[in-house]
């Protein structure tokens, strides 16, 4: 049975390539110190310092590298590997490495200083956020993945955005991140699961 991700792929690709695009070009425009509102928001996000919250960023930190990190792109591999989707495998292991080797390509040009004061202590620079970037290509994957196209998917893309605010919430809580990084980051993994899985679909066909 071909698999049918997207009602509209055709969509989807000009969609994912349009927001890897713009995220591509803020990477050229991007300051090194925070815009207005990353200023302001970093002020907020001190303000509602709490330890609760504290708990739950730091959660959320360690799902998105490392072992956590691994162990649940494995065992969304091998539900596939099992069930014999070949092109879904395909598919969700090329939009989940573009996505991290992309990250990674654009912290190194960019070269963003991170905001002082974080709470932990990731390696590379601030633009734009894997952690978003991850949060944004596998909610996004897992959405295409498991639920048919069509009116009940609007539930799931409901619970796929708010896992992907929560992670970017995240990274600026722990004051590692710019609120412009996180929202460039989740919009690249956004784009690239669609442009992939997108594509895929059409490629197929």
């Amino acid at each position: 049975m071909a698999e049918r991700f997207l009602s509209h792929p055709r969509r989807a690709v000009a969609a994912g390539g349009s927001l890897v695009a713009a995220v591509a070009v803020g990477a050229a425009v991007v300051p090194s110190g925070p815009l207005g509102v990353d200023g302001s928001w970093a002020e907020a996000m001190g303000d509602a310092e709490s330890a609760a919250l504290k708990r739950l960023a730091l959660v959320l930190n360690a799902l998105g590298h490392g072992w956590w990190f691994a162990v649940s792109l494995a065992a969304i591999a091998v539900v596939l590997l099992v069930r014999r989707r070949w092109l879904a495998l395909a598919a969700f292991a090329l939009a989940e490495s573009l996505s991290a080797l992309s990250t990674t390509l654009l912290k190194l040009l960019v070269d963003r200083p991170r905001p002082p004061g974080g709470l932990v202590h990731p390696s590379g620079s601030s633009y734009p956020s894997g952690h978003a970037a991850h949060a944004g290509v596998t909610f996004v994957a897992l959405v295409l993945l498991f639920t048919a196209p069509g009116p009940r998917r609007r539930l799931w893309w409901v619970l796929a955005a708010l896992a992907v605010v929560a992670m970017a919430w995240s990274r600026t809580y722990l004051h590692v991140h710019w609120l412009s990084d996180v929202v460039a980051g989740a919009l690249f993994g956004v784009g690239v699961a669609l442009l992939v899985f997108g594509a895929a679909q059409l490629r197929r066909r």
